[in-house]
């Protein structure tokens, strides 16, 4: 790899959605895979800069996932193409062929990753397994994994005779782990990701690196040690490649970049994409990259100067990238007068990839450091938000006013109507005030008042079986902060008792629209989602607070004590917030500034005064409110005690009890969200449980009106957090989070498919004990 830097080379323009997996052939020709059923090849042309579309190759019935190339031989002296789809099946084409020579069945569910080597096809599955093909007929499977395959690569062997080599191959797998196999048998299993491995490549007989959802690079001795781990992309790692022979590799993710990396690991470059997801890298023979991305693009980059395209078109590829807007949330409880001016530019960055936001009049615009280019580039606006909108309040605005809902009515004649409604009203008075605004017949009121009622009723989750959760504070006679994990009573089940959610009487689904001649837009019903109230941690121990308060305080210096005629006016205070005056609080902001090995149990007295909604109109107003939120943020993430983490993450939730907590949790979303999912995997399953509410709050209060950005990071969150819980509830409260959350909106249904959400639900279906773990999950795989 030369010195030069990767430049924008061209623009590979033609599939309609996503591009999720590229390869390339000796020849410098590219196959790309997409989400629209088909895979394309591209040739250069003859100007040395572009690429042209040569074949479409067709066939499958639903996306394509991965592709690969197979070199010629005496039947196909051209090469061969095999693409795998996510209707179970392989199809094998000539390389300048379209349609398919052979299909290989066998698969039953997406054949998410394909290699080939010396006569041998290997597919990997999300139904967990590896099969080997010789011949186009399987000759083996591999089964091992308890998890979707992602990734296959094969081991090259230290014995040159071919006909002698055994078939020596890696899998990685949603499971957390890469197994290593020679021939049938299951040799070795590498552990150390904390989070599904998406991509493998083979260095050499004796190395290979992996890629993961944990955002790392490690890089594995063959014999089974981790070596080395790398760090530089900021989300989910979806793919690697190497760009030559001397170790350097390339990886793309979910937080809009491509990374060129040395053979040391080091990261010497950032280029910023135009998309949100980059979904599969690869280089050339030339170590040209080609990336494919969630736009339906792929995009080549050179590092040399002849092959990079004209400054016209290295302009228009920076100005595409300056203009994509950044994640709504960015600037979460951060002032635009309080951000830097264009005078910060005027520093180099700390390391390469490093970002700023920058004020720039009424925008603010978010810059990135490039160590080779030694200079500041434009990767996009940042567009945050304060309350009392749409995408930042949880409400939805209609005609000038902000409602809790607004539902579509669909006439006879086809046309659409809305009926706004807030929870607090009179759902005949609404059904009314509907009517009469549109002169309709009175004979609807009762359907209309029915449909308003079905889908505004709440839930209130609770905890099968009773409470066998315990803090992990010491002694056995432990002091326990909320032992009860909601306000349901614990001898009810609320999803089989009586205060359930309950869809439409007349047994028809919860209707996200109405049809005054029937009900339209019908969805799965469930009794399990939409969940329409926030949870809480409400349980109150006064005795065990106070003791707990008084021993952190004594551990302090005497000029930092509080008194214990304070300590007791705190908690007698939030054992009666209804009826007490959130002044009487004051020492608990002292209180609050503890060592963060002494500050858990003033969290707890935290948790609970927020549950009273005249105490968070005190506490969380204005900048009181961020600097509080944020200073939890801080607590939740490490090097904070578990303790602290987990009062934390119960402060979270109870927030979100009340308007002006939701109104703080919306405006710093990304921050909570993040840290909530970051803390990961969690140490005990009460942690595991406080987060999966946090996002199921976070669920209820984005409501179908909410910006799609911010209810796929939240679904993200969820997937992750039942993906790693060992604890059913965690596992049930995420899948309720996701099952809302899907219910609520077709694009985050779209974005569920692309992030491969099925796999995960698919193996908590089959948890049988308690049964509503697989219940949920059987409801939530409808919606996919």
């Amino acid at each position: 790899m030369t010195s030069l830097v990767y430049k924008f080379r061209c623009n590979l323009l033609g599939h309609s959605k996503d591009v999720r997996a590229v390869a390339t052939t000796q020849e410098g020709l590219i196959v790309t895979a997409s989400r629209d059923n088909t895979a394309k090849l591209w040739a250069p042309v003859d100007n040395g800069t572009e690429y042209a579309e040569k074949q479409v190759y067709s066939g499958h019935s639903s996306y394509v996932t991965s592709v690969c190339i197979v070199p010629g031989n005496c039947d196909h002296p051209e090469g061969l193409v095999a693409t795998g789809s996510r209707d179970t099946t392989i199809l094998i084409f000539s390389l300048n062929g379209g349609q398919p020579l052979h299909t290989l069945t066998g698969h039953s569910d997406t054949v998410s990753c394909l290699t080939w080597d010396s006569g041998v096809l290997v597919s990997g599955s999300w139904d967990n397994t590896c099969r080997i093909w010789t011949n186009w007929e399987c000759s083996y499977e591999l089964k091992g994994h308890s998890g979707p395959l992602w990734s296959v690569a094969f081991v090259p062997s230290i014995d040159q005779i071919a006909n002698q080599r055994p078939t020596t191959m890696l899998t990685a797998s949603a499971d957390k782990t890469i197994k290593l196999w020679i021939n049938e048998k299951e040799c070795r299993t590498f552990t150390g990701h904390k989070d599904c491995v998406r991509g493998l490549t083979v260095l050499n007989a004796k190395h290979f690196l992996s890629c993961s959802n944990d955002a790392s690079v490690i890089l594995w001795a063959i014999t089974g040690e981790a070596l080395a781990t790398y760090y530089g992309h900021t989300n989910f790692i979806y793919s690697i490649s190497p760009i030559s022979d001397g170790g350097a590799f390339v990886t793309g993710g979910e937080d809009r970049t491509v990374r060129v990396w040395d053979s040391n690991g080091i990261c010497v470059q950032t280029i910023h994409m135009p998309a949100q997801s980059v979904w599969a890298v690869a280089a050339l023979p030339n170590t040209d990259i080609v990336c494919g991305s969630s736009d339906g693009m792929c995009r080549v980059f050179t590092n040399v100067k002849e092959r990079q395209a004209d400054t016209e078109g290295q302009k228009e590829f920076e100005e595409c990238v300056a203009k994509s807007t950044m994640a709504v949330g960015d600037l979460g409880g951060i002032k635009k007068t309080e951000l830097p001016g264009r005078e910060i530019l005027l520093a180099p960055g700390k390391r390469n990839g490093h970002t700023v936001m920058v004020r720039e009049g009424e925008k603010v615009n978010c810059y990135s450091w490039s160590t080779s280019d030694q200079q500041w580039t434009a990767v996009g606006e940042v567009v945050g938000g304060a309350g009392g909108s749409q995408s930042t309040s949880g409400k939805v605005l209609f005609e000038g006013k902000e409602y809790d809902y607004v539902f579509d009515v669909e006439l006879d004649e086809g046309s659409r109507l809305k009926l706004p409604y807030n929870i607090c009203e009179d759902p005949y008075f609404a059904a009314q005030r509907f009517i009469h605004s549109h002169e309709l017949p009175q004979e609807f009121l009762d359907q209309v008042a029915t449909f308003i009622i079905n889908n505004t009723k709440g839930m209130t989750l609770g905890v099968e079986g009773g409470s066998q959760y315990a803090d992990p504070f010491t002694g056995g006679s432990r002091y326990q902060p909320s032992a009860s994990l909601a306000s349901a009573s614990l001898d009810t089940d609320p999803f089989t008792g009586s205060g359930r959610y309950i869809p439409s009487s007349s047994g028809g689904s919860t209707q996200t629209g109405l049809s005054l001649q029937g009900a339209v837009g019908i969805l799965p019903s469930s009794h399990f989602f939409p969940q329409l109230i926030p949870l809480k941690f409400e349980s109150c121990n006064s005795a065990g607070m106070l003791s707990k308060l008084l021993e952190s305080n004594s551990l302090l210096s005497p000029e930092k004590h509080l008194s214990k005629e304070m300590l007791e006016q705190v908690v007698e205070t939030v054992s009666n917030a209804k009826d007490s005056d959130p002044k009487l609080l004051a020492p608990l902001e002292t209180a609050l500034q503890w060592p963060v090995e002494s500050v858990w149990p003033a969290l707890d007295v935290l948790r609970l005064a927020l549950q009273s909604e005249h105490m968070q109109k005190e506490w969380l107003v204005k900048e009181r409110g961020i600097a509080l939120i944020n200073h939890l943020i801080s607590l939740v993430r490490p090097p904070s005690s578990a303790n602290a983490q987990l009062l934390s993450l119960r402060c979270f939730t109870n927030m979100a009890a009340h308007e002006p907590g939701r109104c703080v949790l919306t405006m710093a979303w990304e921050q909570v969200v993040s840290a909530t999912v970051e803390i990961s995997p969690y140490p005990n399953k009460n942690m595991e449980i406080a987060a999966a509410t946090v996002l199921l709050n976070y669920s209820v209060m984005l409501g179908t009106a909410a910006n799609i950005e911010k209810q796929c990071k939240v679904l993200s969150g969820a997937a992750a957090v039942a993906m790693c819980s060992k604890d059913p509830e965690a596992q049930f409260r995420a899948l309720v989070a996701i099952g809302t959350l899907l219910y609520q909106s077709a694009e985050c249904r779209s974005f569920a498919v692309s992030l491969d959400l099925k796999s995960v639900v698919q193996t908590l279906s089959g948890v049988t004990s308690p049964s509503k773990v697989g219940e949920c999950a059987g409801h939530v795989l409808r919606l996919l």
